[in-house]
């Protein structure tokens, strides 16, 4: 494990606890401590997703991400700071057949070093509260390493990332880590085809049982909107709730209210005027909802601190160095209340 690779885990999942207002783990026990692992997971909120995954999980991950985030040089360099690797799709505009197959070769050896390895099976990300189809790569990933180690036990481990609200700061998200796959159970070798139906049905099975998991599309708002934030972070509970559900024409919208602002989060305001006008400006050009939350973490990381530091170095001009660290613990506290009093 590499010392870069540790002070962005560290620096980014203090954000990460800043950013939301409570980070719930389940399942960690479901993790094998050694070995190779391959973490499946569903893929609501960009890339909030892998850099929550990557900060909550005992196993060090490398984590397959497309092509295009790859493209701005300061952004390819902090993900391959965190173990990302590019792979591409059709609409990249690539010859991305040739140039996976390096990315799946990178994967096999990652895998016969013991590593770890997290893909989004779904292929994209989305809002929708629902497991959608899944690709088939991570089968390839999956059989190929079968193929070369028939006599090892091979794990692949489902995740339901649960979020009470994908856009919003100050919010809850529920990782849930679900039984160990063994993959072995489901590979044929003199029959890939049926193979890979098998397993595609197995971890798709699994991810709904760690998912809140809306299939009825006639119904899908109804139903979403019988839910409140905090049911979504209890995915077993709230897909038997789903299941019995008796939907009403005067169904009350529960899980679209805005929690109230307090004291700290205006007083947040206040000391943040840079970057709060940074996102005003910011937030019509994040076209795809999903990356809204992504947008407000990397500004969370990135702008704030920045805004912080040059403020504190005016308080210690003026005022000295005591009430300048006075200054740095009173940001710090802020932003903690405001985030966990909401």
């Amino acid at each position: 494990m590499n010392i870069l690779y540790l002070i962005v885990r560290f620096y980014v999942r203090t954000g990460l606890h800043l950013f939301y207002k409570k980070i719930h783990v389940k399942g960690l026990d479901n993790i094998p401590k050694n070995g190779a692992v391959l973490f499946v997971a569903n893929h609501q909120n960009a890339m909030m997703d892998p850099i929550l995954i990557g900060t909550e999980n005992p196993r060090t991950l490398y984590f397959l991400a497309r092509a295009s985030a790859f493209k701005n040089k300061i952004g390819a360099k902090l993900l391959n700071a965190i173990n990302a690797i590019a792979i591409y799709r059709v609409r990249d505009g690539v010859n991305s057949k040739k140039l996976n197959e390096v990315v799946f070769d990178k994967c096999s050896k990652l895998l016969d070093k013991n590593k770890s390895i997290l893909i989004f099976p779904e292929g994209s990300h989305s809002e929708l509260r629902k497991i959608r189809s899944l690709r088939a790569g991570f089968t390839r990933i999956t059989f190929d390493y079968l193929n070369k180690n028939p006599n090892k036990e091979f794990h692949i481990i489902p995740i339901g990332m649960n979020y009470s609200n994908t856009k919003d700061y100050a919010r809850e998200v529920a990782i849930v880590y679900g039984k160990p796959i063994l993959a072995s159970q489901f590979y044929d070798k003199n029959d890939v085809k049926k193979s890979i139906g098998l397993i595609i049905n197995e971890v798709t099975k699994s991810l709904k049982e760690v998912t809140v998991h809306i299939n009825n599309e006639e119904s899908y708002n109804e139903i979403l909107n019988s839910i409140s934030e905090k049911e979504f972070l209890t995915p077993e509970i709230t897909n038997l709730k789903i299941q019995n559900i008796v939907l009403k024409k005067d169904s009350k919208v529960k899980n679209l209210k805005k929690k109230s602002k307090n004291l700290f989060y205006y007083l947040l305001i206040l000391n943040s005027i840079f970057p709060f006008l940074i996102w005003r400006w910011l937030q019509p050009k994040v076209k795809q909802k999903e990356f809204i939350s992504t947008a407000k973490f990397s500004l969370g990381l990135t702008v704030f601190p920045l805004t912080y530091f040059i403020q504190t170095l005016l308080v210690n001009q003026f005022f000295g160095n005591l009430y300048a660290l006075v200054y740095v613990v009173f940001c710090f506290v802020i932003v903690l209340l405001s985030t966990k009093t909401r």
